[in-house]
């Protein structure tokens, strides 16, 4: 009788290792995925950032040029328009 209880204690033993160790396999692959994940989208952020403040820049050079290289005339039409709208 001892011996049966003290295989089947034994054998629950190690499935109850196997399942602690499969349990601990599956929670370290989600939390690697979900640092990978993190990570990836704060570099897509990062990028998109640095797209952004390129095209404002871009913007801003094309409008400056756009003033600097018109008539007063021009100007004054467009204010004119700005201050109506």
């Amino acid at each position: 009788m001892i011996g049966v209880v003290r295989a089947l204690l034994s054998g629950l033993g190690r499935r109850a290792v196997l399942y602690g160790a499969l349990a601990l396999a599956v929670i370290v692959a989600l939390w690697v995925a979900f640092r990978q994940g993190r990570q990836a989208a704060a570099a897509n952020f990062a990028v998109r950032r640095a797209d952004a403040r390129v095209r404002s820049m871009q913007t801003s050079k094309d409008i400056r040029h756009d003033v600097q290289n018109a008539d007063r005339a021009d100007l004054e039409r467009r204010a004119d328009h700005w201050m109506r709208d």
